[in-house]
């Protein structure tokens, strides 16, 4: 089961059954990713519980995209694993909100979705407060950096079933800021920890 956000790796992509909310609610709104209502998204959303909790009890394989915003993920991380299911997430973040922001309304400018700032930056807030919980909780992650236009996101944190076994050399602020005060707080003692481990992985 494999976990993320980002239209750099779009779910459709892993050759396994996959769940989209935003590509599932267009199709119902006649297409458009724009003037989606709220009965929509309500529908959208219990049909995306709907396929998960199936796909658990039948256990298959399935990949999903999350904003992470909330604790519903990890209720359902929960129920996979009791399961016997693994638990492989892909996270992906931006410089800082602005840029955020940015990429959303040039994305609702081209005919794609969007929201209320207010709504993006509680939605921001609350991903970045739940990663924590995303490398306790998950039995591989990556963290990328997509904050470079026009670049493949780069790889800046790895873990695995909850350590750290790769950190980029030069870790972005918004990384460490997320981290710091955790046991997971970035420090030259955890870089040479890591280092001592040598591990390495396809990225």
């Amino acid at each position: 089961r494999v976990l993320f956000r980002s239209a750099a790796f779009p779910v459709s992509s892993f050759g396994i059954d996959s769940f989209n909310a935003d590509d599932r609610a267009a199709q119902i709104n006649s297409g458009s990713y724009q003037g989606i209502s709220l009965e929509i998204r309500a529908a959208v959303n219990k049909e995306f519980e709907g396929f998960v909790e199936d796909h658990i009890r039948r256990h298959r394989s399935f990949v999903i995209e999350t904003t992470l915003r909330s604790d519903i993920t990890f209720r359902q991380v929960h129920q996979a694993r009791a399961e016997g299911f693994e638990i492989h997430m892909r996270y992906i973040a931006l410089s800082d909100f602005s840029q955020n922001l940015n990429r959303v309304t040039a994305r609702a400018r081209a005919g794609g979705h969007s929201a209320p700032a207010d709504q993006l930056r509680r939605i921001h807030d609350a991903s970045l407060a739940n990663l924590l919980l995303a490398i306790r909780e998950t039995d591989e992650l990556r963290v990328y950096d997509n904050s470079a236009p026009g670049q493949q996101p780069e790889v800046v944190l790895s873990t695995q079933n909850g350590s750290i076994n790769y950190l980029c050399a030069q870790t972005p602020q918004w990384l460490e800021d997320a981290l710091r005060g955790t046991e997971y707080e970035i420090t030259e003692s955890l870089r040479a920890a890591i280092d001592r481990g040598g591990t390495s992985f396809d990225r």
